[in-house]
């Protein structure tokens, strides 16, 4: 069987590296490896979902389908004061995770789950989700459902999407589940989504 990102225990063989990123004003080296999403560096749509969200000064936020951990590692430096759950199915890349937010200390935990774990209801301030495309469209829309249950009232989930991959529909799929939903970013066929849970 071949390994995909979303793999719960990846075969391939180790091969970590460093990489650099930089972007929010923040410069970092991540440790990757063979068996997770974008070992080489940060994917172009992390990173223009990065420079698009903002966060409250306090904000609790889920990072759903963390990877290496790249969009913590960078918001939890903007964000000094933010506390930070990092959610992935992928052991290896949870692993790599944890190494790449230690500097946060107890502002993060890891966990290792294929979505949202069901005790984790109306928590969360933020979700911000890179959605695995590959995994499906089932797969992507239930991650937004369970980002309903998981954020406070008046939290919000960032997603972003390329047009290719499905953006117009997953727009109407979040339009069905949050009370609004607004496009914040959209450029190069990307697409930055903001649901706010009101209701």
């Amino acid at each position: 069987m071949t390994d995909h990102y979303y793999t719960h225990s990846p075969q391939a063989k180790r091969d970590p590296r460093v990489i650099q990123v930089a972007v929010r004003d923040i410069e970092l080296q991540l440790q990757t490896d063979n068996g997770v999403f974008s070992k080489a560096g940060l994917d172009e749509a992390t990173r223009r979902l990065l420079e698009q969200v903002w966060l409250p000064s306090d904000a609790f936020v889920l990072d759903l389908g963390c990877g290496y951990g790249p969009v913590t590692a960078v918001l939890g430096k903007v964000y000094p004061d933010s506390r930070w759950v990092l959610v992935d199915v992928n052991e290896r890349a949870l692993e790599l995770a944890a190494l790449n937010t230690a500097m946060f200390g107890e502002r993060c935990q890891t966990i290792c789950s294929d979505g949202i774990p069901p005790d984790l209801v109306e928590v969360f301030t933020d979700v911000i989700l890179n959605p695995p495309i590959r995994a499906g469209k089932a797969v992507v829309y239930r991650l937004f459902e369970d980002a309903h249950r998981a954020l406070q009232m008046g939290g919000r989930l960032w997603v972003v999407i390329q047009k290719k991959h499905g953006a117009p529909s997953a727009y109407a799929e979040l339009e069905n589940r949050f009370s609004e939903v607004e496009t914040v970013y959209r450029k190069s066929g990307y697409f930055v989504f903001l649901a706010k849970k009101l209701t």
